[in-house]
């Protein structure tokens, strides 16, 4: 896993069950309801290094467990990040790989299996794969190279503190691969998960092994690649790495099968489809796998609540539409600091639209807090009965008699309006226009047929760097609907963006600018066209786009921030609207 979790919320179903004991039954159609859902698996993804220090934690983890139906414990097997011990290092006693400090004498692995078993929970090996520093620092030529202006360049990551080996170099698969086949022939695991199994981008690997075999199979070097372009070389170079991802899982499979616990379950975390640069397809290992668990986190990710389940888009659609064929199932791998509609919402959405996902699964960056594990467990059977969605709606705000507000994908912001100067004033958090659905807050009013907008962002602060602030004109008020806009953020110039169609990708052109600066966005027929002054009179283009959109739409100032600093705001001046 490579995105902590945080808290969860307060659940009610179990306020619901205790009223019906002690008040008496329920009414019958409530109870058939309520019984209609029945409880989905619950699997618990668990840091070692922060849970099992010793067989004390142990007893109490699975204590715990069993008083809130865990049915699966993912093990940390082999250490996943380089924060309290290198990735790479091992929490069993092994003669392969470098044993986590600490636990040299203490086999955390098999004393997990055995309490976990007398409780009847399963326990599966969580085992990443290629991030693994324990292995680039003592083989350097195993090391994962990212073409970095024209270099070969070991890479550590943004924060030089991330350690990847080469996927593709056959030395390093046979590492890895030695470290789970030691893990099946001496534990007696229920199942394997891989993870970390990609590379971090498209300039990677470049190392001299890597660079000859493609060159060998492609008659051209992958050094030749601009990697920040999309090209057909590019996509043969991503193809080609996806491929060898494919392969190597294969490789997996057949270990498993020849070994003597033929019937451990293989699966795989796999990130969301949109993260096409590191070269992982589930499609090209779905016959090799019992199940693929897909991070739907779309907080973390900046989607709205219904790309996890929507049959349209989405985590779940694409997942089951690349594993179509196989007996692959799919295991929804969930957040832990949604609302409590959130949850409502998702865990219908996931009953009505994919009935055959049947198992939960939830990660903790830290220790797991009891109060977590409790919330999981009572919400085992949402959607609860009678639970609607709220209805995205205006919200209240004192603006000029034209315009309304509205909180788009329901994330919070405000609007004010200083009459004296005629300025407006928003405010945002946790924020995005952008992928196929949008959060963001929006003052607006609707139009018919040819309309233009014209604003100076007078000052932003306290804002992320991708901040957008700017105008926007959208063919209905959907999180998903087709737009365009005009946009200015702090840290990286204007921007041109639009939605041709109703969740599909957006597309933008950009800029060099900074606040304050004028924007107009301007639609006649179906072409839009973004702008850019500094004085109000002379303007840039930035794009134009042709976007077939019903004849009302609705014009107006928007602001989103993926920060979540409370004071964030945008001022706008000189509004002026006309159709």
């Amino acid at each position: 896993m490579t995105f902590a979790l945080r808290s969860g919320f307060m659940a009610v179903l179990g306020i619901v069950l205790v009223s019906s004991v002690a008040g008496g039954s329920l009414p019958l159609p409530a109870q058939a309801e309520q019984q209609s859902n029945p409880p989905f698996e619950t699997e618990v993804i668990v840091r070692t290094v922060n849970q099992f220090k010793n067989m004390a934690d142990v007893q109490n983890f699975i204590g715990l467990s069993t008083s809130y139906g865990v049915d699966v414990i993912s093990m940390n097997v082999k250490q996943d990040e380089d924060d309290e011990v290198p990735s790479g290092s091992v929490f069993y006693q092994s003669d392969i790989a470098p044993i986590a400090q600490g636990y040299q004498n203490f086999d955390a692995l098999q004393a997990v299996i055995t309490a976990a078993h007398a409780a009847g929970i399963r326990v599966h090996a969580w085992i990443p794969q290629f991030h693994d520093q324990q292995a680039f620092l003592a083989h350097d030529e195993w090391q994962m190279q990212a073409l970095v202006d024209g270099v070969q360049t070991p890479f550590t990551g943004s924060n030089g503190n991330e350690y990847f080996v080469n996927p593709i170099h056959h030395e390093v698969q046979q590492y890895e691969r030695s470290i789970i086949q030691e893990v099946i022939e001496n534990y007696d695991v229920d199942g394997v998960v891989l993870d970390w199994i990609r590379f971090d981008n498209y300039n990677m690997d470049v190392s001299d092994y890597t660079v000859a075999k493609y060159q060998a199979e492609f008659g051209y070097s992958p050094l030749s690649i601009d990697f920040d372009t999309d090209s057909p070389q590019r996509q043969q170079w991503n193809e080609w790495r996806t491929e060898q991802i494919g392969q190597y899982v294969g490789d997996i499979r057949e270990d498993i099968s020849e070994s003597s616990n033929p019937d451990v379950q293989l699966g795989v975390y796999i990130l969301p489809p949109e993260f096409t640069e590191v070269g992982q397809n589930v499609a090209k290992f779905k016959d090799e796998i019992d199940f693929v668990a897909p991070m739907a986190y779309f907080d973390d990710w900046e989607f709205n609540s219904d790309w996890v389940y929507s049959t349209s888009y989405g985590i779940l659609k694409d997942t089951s539409d690349r594993i179509s064929g196989s007996d692959a199932d799919i295991v929804a791998t969930l957040d832990n600091d949604w609302t409590d509609d959130q949850y409502q919402e998702v865990y219908k959405g996931i009953r009505e639209n994919y009935p055959d996902v049947k198992r939960l699964s939830f990660f903790a960056y830290g220790a797991w807090p009891e109060d977590e594990l409790a919330n999981i467990h009572e919400r085992e059977t949402w959607p609860t009965p009678g639970w609607t969605a709220p209805v995205e709606q205006d919200y209240p705000a004192q603006l000029p008699a034209v315009w309304k507000a509205r909180n788009i994908g329901s994330m919070p912001g405000n609007a004010t309006y200083n009459a004296s100067n005629k300025q407006f004033t928003l405010s945002s958090s946790s924020t995005d226009i952008w992928g196929n659905a949008d959060q963001l807050n929006y003052i607006y009013q609707p139009v018919s047929g040819n309309a233009e907008i014209i604003v100076k962002v007078q000052s932003t602060s306290w804002l992320d760097g991708w901040a957008k602030a700017g105008i926007m004109i959208r063919e209905s008020l959907g999180h998903n609907s087709r737009h365009a806009d005009m946009m200015l953020t702090p840290g990286n110039g204007a921007t041109f963006q639009y939605r041709a169609e109703t969740a599909g990708d957006m597309t933008d052109h950009t800029a060099a600018a900074s606040a304050p600066k004028w924007l107009k966005l301007t639609r006649t027929g179906n072409t839009f066209k973004g702008s850019i002054s500094a004085n109000g009179s002379s303007w840039q283009t930035v794009g134009t786009v042709q976007i077939p959109m019903k004849r009302k739409v609705y014009i107006g100032i928007a602001l989103s921030n993926p920060g979540n600093d409370s004071r964030g705001k945008a001022v706008f001046g000189n509004v002026k609207v006309t159709d």
